[in-house]
């Protein structure tokens, strides 16, 4: 052997993906200019996902459970929840970041290091270029996909924008639809001016720039759907017009056909259209999430780019054979290595052998501090890398492919649905 020694074939994918600019395939960061005005943080306020194992543990929001006179008093909080939940892949997410990009030696955090960390914290990210530079120095990210919400902007430089389209499902309520009356300038009267609104307002943000639809549903109810006719819809619109409260299943045929509706003007947009699906929130009901109640929607319109989200977790097998079967599905491993470092590794191996390399979404951070993208990418280089060396070394995937798969996971992937090209 030589002096210097050789590289393994996982070092030298992880070399190749740490020299490469990244898309983030799913983005909630927030904006540059907030970032700037609430900063400083601290080690209490620079999280993300472990908010909900401090809640889950404590019983109370995390704000609430961490409350303290003191940094002192705060700390003691924080490591009473870490001796039940340090384990979790949210906590390890925040030590990857920590290490990183603030100094943290060792492997847990103690009461001889949280003091000097918590500095580090509050001193960077007290510096005017601080997101900058996280954002496109360390990350090299060379678009976030962003969702936005309805009515708000986004910042081009850092962001290409997603529409969020949840409002869309609740417009027979009176508060989402006067909104999106006063928005537009106009009025909904029935289901055709109902959709000319969506239409309107999809258009309008399209022109801008954004290159897709958002919705993430299966928060609050099931995934399925089913095509309802407009006369039927129409129908129930025309009674939540005159005042009158719609039964639970009218709600659901009217969001139907809304989804539908929607569906379709991805395809005539030529817009991609995003749906979450997978993991839930504490409390969530898991089996709304099962990306198989997607399936009519998918095979109703084809010409439409569906980038399912979170790998469909833990329904990432029922998704791999999504993407096998239906060639308009891109699979995105966005959140999930903060999920579960495993699930993903194993997501990857089995999808890897059954779909096309080309639709499949290697990375989206879905946090809201540029850090924890950081910490997150670190997370995911590292999945990546043991997923594509394992397939070399025993299912007879070539060095050749794992390379090429580990640039097109992490960025060629996403320029053609998300037309990143121009």
């Amino acid at each position: 052997m030589s002096k210097t020694r050789r590289r393994t074939l996982r070092e030298r994918l992880l070399a190749e993906m740490e020299g490469l600019r990244t898309v983030d395939c799913h983005s909630h960061t927030m904006l540059g200019r907030e970032y700037r005005e609430a900063a400083p943080f601290d080690l209490f306020r620079l999280m993300s996902y472990f908010n909900r194992d401090i809640e889950g543990v404590t019983g109370k929001p995390a704000g609430e459970a961490l409350a303290g006179a003191s940094d002192d008093e705060r700390w003691a909080k924080l490591k009473a929840v870490l001796a039940k939940a340090r384990n979790v892949s949210y906590w390890r997410h925040n030590i990857v970041t920590y290490r990183a990009l603030f100094g943290l030696r060792g492997e847990e955090l103690t009461d001889r290091n949280w003091r000097g960390l918590n500095r580090r914290i509050q001193a960077k990210t007290a510096r005017p270029d601080w997101y900058r530079h996280v954002t496109e120095d360390v990350c090299r990210l060379r678009t976030q996909v962003r969702n936005v919400p309805w009515f708000q902007d986004w910042e081009p430089r850092y962001f290409t924008a997603i529409l969020r389209m949840e409002e869309a499902l609740g417009l027979h309520d009176a508060g989402p639809r006067e909104r999106l009356e006063a928005h537009l300038g106009t009025s909904i009267t029935d289901l055709r001016s109902l959709k000319a609104a969506l239409a309107s307002l999809t258009e309008g943000y399209v022109a801008r720039g954004a290159r897709g639809i958002k919705l993430a549903h299966a928060y609050w109810r099931t995934l399925h759907s089913e095509p309802v006719s407009e006369a039927v819809a129409g129908r129930i619109l025309a009674k939540a017009l005159r005042g009158k409260p719609l039964k639970p299943d009218e709600v659901k045929r009217l969001q139907d056909h809304v989804i539908f509706f929607l569906a379709g003007l991805a395809a005539d947009l030529g817009i991609v259209f995003q749906i979450h699906t997978g993991v839930q929130s504490n409390w969530g009901h898991i089996p709304d999430s099962n990306p198989m109640g997607l399936l009519e929607l998918v095979r109703a319109h084809r010409s439409v780019r569906f980038d399912l989200f979170h790998a469909g977790y833990p329904y990432s097998r029922e998704l791999g054979m999504m993407g096998k079967h239906y060639p308009n599905v891109w699979l995105n491993m966005c959140w999930m290595y903060v999920i579960t470092m495993e699930g993903s590794r194993r997501a990857l191996a089995e999808w890897l052998d059954l779909v096309p390399g080309h639709r499949l979404l290697g990375f989206g951070s879905d946090v809201p501090f540029p850090e924890l993208i950081y910490g997150h990418l670190v997370m995911a280089r590292s999945c990546l890398a043991d997923v594509l060396a394992e397939k070399v070394a025993r299912d007879f995937l070539s060095e050749a492919c794992a390379l090429d798969l580990a640039r097109m996971l992490l960025y060629d992937n996403a320029v053609a649905p998300y037309r990143l090209d121009g």
